[in-house]
């Protein structure tokens, strides 16, 4: 057996684990009959803690699995200290995946994503019912079908697959930060979902009939008295936003950090257009792009009435009349409060009271579809599809690829073709169902 060594006041009955062998031994503190462990590590420092055996033996054997363990770990150049679980480490993860926040596009992430990456983790701990468990002990083969789990049992499933694979990444990030700085040995396998096509996630636009068949609704919306000054505010705010979207095309996140120096007059134009159309500066770090671009857009009106609704006196000879002191005021701001852009609990309050009333005039069709605010982006770019603008120059000024408008043109291509898919035909008579020879 091997020999008992000195110990110190707190240490007593130290047993060497291997004869000889220094850096590892076994004993007991005063108030406990459990067997403690000591082990020193080559550059980590000591290691302390419970076998949780009062038997000897057992106590032994636990001590030496641990150090045939650390030096595995040793000799694989991993660290060895693991007295951190599992979602200890997520809020180191965190606080790493915090200092990416950029509010330049493409230089880190949002704001937005940066509180989504930690929902993500929660569900990672739903996963794990709850617990938090030791590293050592994650069963890797169970990660791996964590989308089905999210898919049948999870307590909410998501509504797509693409959002689970979102999960997924975020979680692959999560042990790949474990990897990297050496608390696990490799990088558990999570297989990623089938994802639904493009098209299923894209938001649905509005056809023509159903915005004019909403604009009834938001006006009655926007005018309606029976709410405080406050939510009157709000609702002429919102009303402006959707017009504005609709008629330029402009994202939604565009809109929302537009400033009133972003705005300029377009000094090409005259007569009727000159009191109509604009500019609207878009400025790269407010763009998912990164790119800044001029966009043209024919809504005066509805600025002019943001610039009263803010309490902002008429100045200058241009558009958007505006004194040089509000120039770096928010636009679409808390009322009073043009340092403060509008609040997204704002923006979705009056979105949901906005849908209730559509349905409740007949609209049911905006429940039957995926519509939002983006979609007045959309049905902005389709109406104008419609108009036969140029596909390229509606890209440029809607800020996004030609095969996006192309899409768009392919859904309307029909109802547009007439023309074109009538050439060479001989219409013989209005009543006949033979609109061309028959050919033999």
């Amino acid at each position: 057996m091997p020999r008992a060594r000195e110990g110190g006041k707190w240490v007593t009955e130290t047993i060497e684990v291997f004869e000889g062998e220094k850096r590892i031994y076994i004993y007991k503190r005063p108030n406990t009959n459990k067997w403690q462990l000591f082990i020193s590590t080559d550059n980590e420092g000591s290691i302390r803690q419970s076998t949780k055996e009062d038997d000897l033996e057992k106590a032994l054997n636990f001590a030496r699995d641990r150090w045939y363990e650390i030096q595995g770990r040793q000799r694989s150049g991993l660290k060895v200290k693991r007295e951190k679980k599992l979602f200890d480490f997520a809020e180191e993860f965190l606080e790493e995946e915090k200092k990416r926040i950029s509010n330049v596009p493409k230089k880190g992430i949002t704001q937005e994503t940066f509180r989504i990456k930690k929902v993500h983790l929660r569900w990672l701990q739903e996963f794990f019912d709850g617990r938090n468990p030791k590293l050592e002990t994650i069963d890797r083969r169970s990660l791996y079908n964590y989308g089905t789990w999210r898919r049948k049992d999870s307590r909410t499933p998501p509504k797509t697959n693409h959002t689970i694979n979102s999960e997924i990444s975020t979680i692959r990030a999560f042990f790949t930060y474990l990897y990297t700085n050496e608390w696990i040995d490799q990088v558990p396998p999570m297989q990623s979902m089938k994802t639904e096509a493009p098209e299923e996630l894209r938001r649905d636009y509005l056809t023509l009939a159903e915005w004019k068949s909403m604009l009834p609704t938001l006006n009655a919306y926007r005018k309606d008295k029976s709410t405080t000054p406050r939510m009157i505010y709000n609702r002429n705010v919102i009303y402006c936003a959707i017009v504005i979207m609709i008629n330029s095309a402009i994202r939604k996140g565009e809109l929302k950090q537009l400033k009133w120096g972003d705005l300029d007059h377009n000094p090409h134009l005259e007569g009727e257009d000159k009191a109509i159309h604009h500019l609207i500066n878009i400025r790269g770090e407010t763009t998912k792009t990164g790119k800044p671009r001029r966009v043209n857009s024919p809504t005066q009106v509805w600025f002019d009435r943001l610039r009263v609704l803010s309490g902002i006196p008429k100045a200058g000879k241009h558009f958007p009349h505006v004194p040089v002191a509000y120039k770096d005021d928010y636009i679409f701001c808390k009322e009073g409060k043009g340092d403060q852009p509008f609040g997204k609990g704002t923006w979705n309050n009056c979105w949901r009271e906005i849908k209730e009333r559509v349905v409740a005039a007949g609209g049911d069709w905006i429940t039957k579809k995926n519509i939002s605010y983006y979609s007045f982006r959309h049905s902005g770019i389709s109406f104008a599809v419609q108009r036969g603008v140029n596909h390229l120059k509606l890209a440029r000024n809607a800020g996004t690829g030609l095969r996006y408008i192309e899409a768009f043109y392919y859904h309307h291509e029909a109802e547009l073709s007439t023309g074109e898919l009538s050439k060479g035909r001989t219409f013989f008579a209005k009543n006949t169902e033979v609109y061309e020879p028959l050919l033999e």
